[in-house]
C-alpha cells in the first residue's frame, strides 16, 4: 500500500476513535471533526475507508449534538460520504421548476398557495428539488444564508429584474448592443453577478446541508465545448458509494455561481466559465428538468417508490385553435417578435432542444396516475423573459390567480400527498434494512 494512503487511513481511524470517546472536550471534538470532514474533501478516495470504519454511524449520532458547530459539520460529513437518510413520507417527493425569466413569478405565487394549503414551508414538503435557470434562482435564494421566504423572493425578483432588464434610453440600448457584439451578452453581466453575490451569496452548494430544513436539491446548466454539449448538475449532496448518475456534476460551486451558470442564456448573459468548463443556460437541454430530477432521486433512493412529482412551468400560450393544436412555446414567440438578425439566431438555440410540454406528455404516460402533477398556466398575453412593465407583471399575477382558482382541487390533492407521513410498517422496514446493511 502507498505510504501516503496508509498514513491517511491511520489518521482517519484515529480521528474516529477520538470522536467516539465519551469524555472528549467539546473544543477537541469540534477540531477533530473539522479536520476529518476536511479530509473527506481533500482526499475523496479515503471516503470508502471511513465508511468501512463506521464513520456514517458516528456522524449520524454527532448531528444531534448540543453544539451547533458539531451538528453542522456532522451533517456536512454525512453529505460528503453520500449518506441518504430515510424518507419521512411514503415515498419520494420531487419538485421540479422550469426556466422562464420574469415568468418565474408564476411559480413563486403557486408555491405560496401550496404553502398556505399545507401550513408548511416548501423545503419541508419535498425530498428533492430541481431547478433550471429561473428555477435555479428560486431554489438557491431559498437555500441561501438569508433564507428568503417566497413573498420576499417575489419582491426581490421584481426588484432585480427591473435593475437588469429596464432599458429606458437609447444610450442604454446602444450599450446593450455593444455588449452583444463584444461578449455575446446584451445585458450587464457585471451588474448581474454583483446582484447574485449580494442576494444569493458565496455559500457553497454542499454547505447548504448545514442549514436547518434544506432538502437535497440540484440545479442544471449546460456545458459546451467544440465537440458536444452536456447537462451539468450542481448538487448539494454526493451520491452513495457505487452509485453513478448519467449526468456529470459537482458540489463545490458557490450558490451565486450555480445561478450564474444555470441562467447563462446565449445573447442575454453570455457564457460562464467555471472550473475549466464553459456553462450556458440549463434550459438549452432541459428547460423542464423533471426527468433530471427523477433520475437523481432514483440514484439517491433506488428502493423507494415515487410518492409525488410536482412540476411547475412558467406559462404557455395556445395557438388559434383549442382543438389539439400545437402549443407555442414562450421562447418561440419571443424569437418571432425579434427582428431578423444574428441575435435571433442566438435565441433560437434556446428553443432548439427544449419542449417542456413534450417532457410532460412522456411523464404523464410513464408515472403512476395520481402521483404526477404539472402546473403550467395559459397566459392572457405572452410576456418575454425580460418584461418589467408593472401592468404586464400585474396581468401575469392575475392569470396565475385565475389558474389556481380553476385548479384548486388539484392543489389540494397535491397537498394531501405531500403531507402523508411514513407508515409504522415502512419505518420498521427502514430500521431492519439499516441493521442488515450495517
Amino acid at each position: 500500500m502507498n505510504p501516503r494512503i496508509r498514513e491517511n487511513q491511520s489518521q482517519t481511524r484515529h480521528a474516529l476513535l477520538d470522536l467516539r470517546r465519551k469524555a472528549i472536550p467539546v473544543d477537541r471534538q469540534r477540531q477533530v471533526l473539522y479536520e476529518l470532514v476536511e479530509k473527506f474533501e481533500k482526499f475523496p478516495q479515503e471516503k470508502a475507508f471511513a465508511i468501512e470504519e463506521g464513520a456514517i454511524e458516528l456522524l449520524k449520532e454527532l448531528q444531534y449534538s448540543t453544539d451547533p458547530a458539531i451538528t453542522q459539520h456532522a451533517k456536512l460529513g454525512l453529505a460528503l460520504l453520500g449518506y441518504v437518510p430515510a424518507l419521512p413520507g411514503e415515498g419520494i417527493r420531487i419538485l421540479s421548476i422550469d426556466g422562464g425569466g420574469i415568468r418565474g413569478i408564476i411559480v413563486m405565487e403557486l408555491l405560496r398557495k401550496l404553502e398556505r394549503l399545507t401550513n408548511h414551508r416548501i423545503f419541508d414538503l419535498f425530498d428533492l428539488v430541481c431547478g433550471v435557470s429561473t428555477g435555479a434562482i428560486l431554489v438557491c435564494a431559498l437555500a441561501s444564508e438569508k433564507g428568503l421566504t417566497l413573498a420576499e423572493g417575489i419582491h426581490l425578483y421584481k426588484k432585480i429584474a427591473y435593475k437588469i432588464f429596464h432599458r429606458p434610453s437609447t444610450l442604454d440600448k446602444l450599450s446593450g448592443a455593444s455588449r452583444l457584439f463584444s461578449s455575446h451578452a446584451y445585458y450587464d453581466i457585471e451588474l448581474w453577478e454583483s446582484l447574485l453575490k449580494r442576494h444569493v451569496g458565496y455559500r457553497r452548494i454542499i454547505d447548504t446541508v448545514m442549514l436547518p430544513n434544506v432538502p437535497k436539491f440540484c440545479c442544471v446548466s449546460t456545458t459546451v465545448c467544440d465537440e458536444h454539449i452536456d447537462a451539468h448538475v450542481f448538487r448539494n449532496y454526493t451520491l452513495p458509494q457505487n452509485v453513478q448518475s448519467v449526468y456529470a456534476g459537482s458540489h463545490t460551486a458557490r450558490l451565486w455561481e450555480v445561478v450564474r451558470a444555470s441562467s447563462a442564456a446565449p445573447a442575454y448573459f453570455g457564457d460562464f466559465p467555471l472550473n475549466g468548463q464553459l456553462h450556458q443556460d440549463g434550459g438549452i437541454l432541459y428547460n423542464n428538468p423533471t426527468t433530471v430530477a427523477i433520475h437523481e432521486a432514483k440514484c439517491l433512493w433506488p428502493n423507494e417508490r415515487i410518492q409525488c412529482v410536482v412540476s411547475f412551468g412558467t406559462g404557455r400560450t395556445r395557438g388559434k385553435s383549442n382543438d389539439g393544436q400545437k402549443i407555442i412555446s414562450p421562447k418561440m414567440l419571443e424569437q418571432a417578435s425579434l427582428s431578423s438578425s444574428w441575435k435571433t439566431k442566438f435565441l433560437r438555440i434556446l428553443d432548439s432542444a427544449t419542449d417542456t410540454e413534450a417532457a410532460h406528455t412522456v411523464l404523464s404516460d410513464l408515472l403512476p396516475p395520481g402521483h404526477y402533477f404539472r402546473f403550467n398556466p395559459y397566459l392572457t398575453e405572452f410576456l418575454s423573459m425580460v418584461e418589467v412593465r408593472p401592468e404586464k407583471i400585474a396581468q401575469l399575477e392575475r392569470d396565475t390567480a385565475m389558474y389556481y382558482a380553476r385548479n384548486e382541487d388539484k392543489f389540494e390533492q397535491v397537498a394531501d400527498l405531500l403531507t402523508r407521513k411514513r407508515s409504522i410498517a415502512r419505518k420498521a422496514y427502514d430500521v431492519a434494512r439499516q441493521v442488515f446493511y450495517r
